[in-house]
């Protein structure tokens, strides 16, 4: 069971790190088709909205790596514990103690 569960995370590890480098060449295209528009609208909207839609893709892409985590979690990984608190009384002082 831990193999598939690493082998998943590494397959998701390089898919997001492909649509990374892919999104973020769309980024750069559009940045490029916005800055060489010369004023023209028609130019500069194409280039917003290769620049909006990388940046959407992205965001995309790492929400759905954060929701694999989190099944990959619930499903396989060990049950959260809480820690035990020191008890204060045990420690051997009171809380009107001061080294003053």
């Amino acid at each position: 069971m831990e193999d598939l569960t690493q082998t998943v995370s590494n397959l998701v590890g390089i898919l997001i790190g492909i649509v990374g480098v892919v999104g973020a060449g769309f980024f750069i295209y559009g940045a490029y088709l916005y800055l060489t528009a010369s004023g023209a609208p028609h130019q500069m909207e194409r280039g917003k909205s290769a620049m909006m839609t990388a940046l959407a893709g992205i965001v995309l892409a790492l929400v759905a790596f954060g929701v694999v985590e989190l099944v990959m979690n619930a499903v396989v990984g060990a049950p959260v514990e809480t820690p035990q608190l020191p008890d204060p009384a045990a420690a051997g002082g009171s809380a009107d103690d001061s080294d003053g």
